[in-house]
């Protein structure tokens, strides 16, 4: 049994399509799966925050998997509730699953640390079956070590966990250091589709999404939010953008959009900043495809499988040398790593990139080039999870 609170629906497509990803992935090696994607109780009204929750149905029916929207109590403001989000899930989610789920799966694999993971302890003692954790980046390398009540919550849940899945050499040692038992600590990487995300025509891919030929567009692809360094983007634009250059920034808006057109404003800038909301995941290999540059300044990360998609599809990246990002790219020859925090630092790369389309291309090509060698793709992350599954299975009393 998968279980993610974050997962693409048809009201919120953009949600967890990696996940998504590697469940269907994890569908394709032959494993029976059931999908339980807990939402928050909301009112149908527009003005609350993802309102459209209150329309999924309880079960959806796919081609791969049964699919449950199973409601539980997101206690906000989440500054000082978040613990009780935790045991919310756990109460909620869990009655509906021993009411509904049957039979009863050999192993839960829980997609976050919290609240997914936490929410799943008690039920995988109940049904006394293993319970695989994916650790995924900022909930263990920052809220895990903040020292508040929902950090001991993340600590307690991988003590507990049969296993924990992490996307990166970097994040497996943020984990070990918190105490957990480092042989239950696994690397697993994300993957990318190779075929989906491939090269494309620059020019095809502008007439597709109605975009300028004549101009550079440095891309930005994620949710806007502090933790992304979209701040760090916007005074780093002021020395990049301009009647030749614009930079495009898409994906969800967390509360930071206005802020950003603000600043945009402020420095002059405005007309070059292009904000477009988020787009189907489908079309992301589009996007990327009409770029010349990705661009990724966070401030944290575990290892973004934007980045994958973009060397993917021969495009050089700048991005920050956080979390698991440095063990996706080489410096200086798939793109840049840069300083979190510095954009002066981000311009300069980014310029050093805008000026120079030979070196674009060839670091473009190494970059899918490296990507293939490694197989960094979503069958071999499937395989060492299935793996797992089995090396559990085979020791369950079930």
């Amino acid at each position: 049994m998968e279980v993610c609170q974050e997962f693409p629906n048809r009201y919120y497509p953009q949600l967890g399509t990696f996940i998504k990803q590697s469940i269907d992935s994890i569908a394709d090696q032959g494993v029976d799966v059931t999908v339980i994607s807990p939402k928050a109780f909301v009112l149908p009204f527009s003005a609350f925050p993802y309102h459209n929750f209150s329309k999924l149905p309880r079960i959806e029916h796919t081609e791969k998997y049964d699919l449950h929207y199973p409601r539980y109590i997101y206690a906000i403001p989440k500054k000082y509730f978040y613990p009780i989000t935790g045991v919310s899930y756990a109460h909620f989610v869990s009655r509906y699953a021993i009411k509904n789920i049957k039979p009863e799966p050999d192993l839960i694999h829980a997609h976050f640390s919290y609240p997914d993971g936490y929410g799943m302890m008690k039920l995988a003692k109940k049904w006394k079956v293993p319970l695989v954790i994916s650790a995924l980046g900022t909930i263990e390398r920052k809220i895990a070590y903040e020292g508040t009540y929902t950090s001991k919550q993340i600590i307690e849940t991988m003590n507990f966990a049969d296993k924990v899945l992490s996307v990166s050499d970097d994040l497996k040692t943020h984990i070990v250091n918190l105490g957990i038992d480092e042989s239950k600590v696994h690397v697993v990487p994300n993957g990318v589709d190779t075929e989906i995300f491939k090269p494309a025509g620059k020019e095809q891919a502008r007439d597709i999404l109605n975009l300028p030929k004549e101009k550079k567009i440095v891309l930005f692809i994620g949710a806007l939010r502090i933790i992304k360094g979209v701040d760090y983007l916007i005074e780093a634009a002021k020395s990049f953008v301009d009647t030749n250059t614009d930079l495009y920034m898409v994906g969800r808006d967390d509360g930071l959009r206005k802020s950003l057109e603000k600043r945009a404003e402020e420095l002059k800038i405005a007309g070059s900043i292009k904000f477009t909301g988020p787009v189907n995941h489908e079309d992301i290999p589009l996007w990327i495809s009409a770029s010349d540059m990705l661009v990724l300044p966070s401030l944290s990360e575990g290892r973004p499988n934007v980045v994958l998609e973009a060397l993917s599809c021969e495009v050089p990246v700048v991005a920050t040398d956080v979390g698991g990002i440095p063990e996706l790219m080489v410096d200086g020859e798939t793109g840049y790593l840069v300083p979190a925090k510095n954009p002066v630092e981000l311009s300069k790369k980014i310029n050093k990139l805008l000026e120079d389309e030979s070196r674009r291309e060839m670091m473009g090509k190494f970059g899918r080039k490296s990507i293939i060698q490694r197989g960094l793709t979503w069958e071999a992350h499937a395989k060492k999870t299935v793996d797992i599954y089995s090396e559990l299975l085979s020791k369950s009393p079930k």
